[in-house]
């Protein structure tokens, strides 16, 4: 539970109050660190941990957690928002087919290329990357028109 920790001295830094609730939501991040999962997941996780705990409240804490980059929100076609761990993973990058849905994970050279140029022009370092693309995978990809069509005879 070491990073249970982490992630407590973290919120306490923020000068945030470690409630039942937030500590139960943070150890289901936790669980889940290695699949992506959805807000009813974690809502139906706490309501069965934790008595009354507001959706609103749940809510509140996602957000918090997404922007101290905890977790990282994927809106994923088809499928709806999935959350996934972040926080101690220094390259998460997905690309995502706006027509099917298809998500998948890019490569690291990329990034290092992308690191070397945030270096290179603005001396930035040690930058924790997280992207994601929306657009066509191959696919979806429109076939290219053939050029040169055979008569109909």
């Amino acid at each position: 539970m070491e990073k249970s920790r982490d992630l407590v001295s973290i919120l306490r830094a923020k000068k945030m109050r470690i409630t039942p609730a937030r500590r139960v939501l943070l150890q289901f991040i936790l669980d889940n660190k290695m699949r992506h999962f959805s807000l009813s997941e974690v809502t139906d996780h706490l309501d069965t941990e934790v008595a009354g705990v507001d959706r609103s409240s749940i809510y509140r804490n996602i957000e918090t957690l997404k922007r101290l980059e905890i977790i990282q929100e994927l809106n994923i076609p088809k499928i709806g928002k999935r959350f996934q761990y972040v926080f101690d993973r220094p390259v998460h990058h997905y690309f995502i087919c706006k027509t099917c849905g298809r998500l998948s994970r890019g490569h690291k050279s990329l990034f290092e290329k992308v690191e070397k140029a945030l270096k290179d022009i603005h001396d930035f370092s040690n930058a924790n990357l997280s992207v994601i693309f929306y657009g066509t995978c191959k696919k979806c990809s429109p076939t290219k028109s053939r050029t040169t069509a055979k008569p109909l005879h």
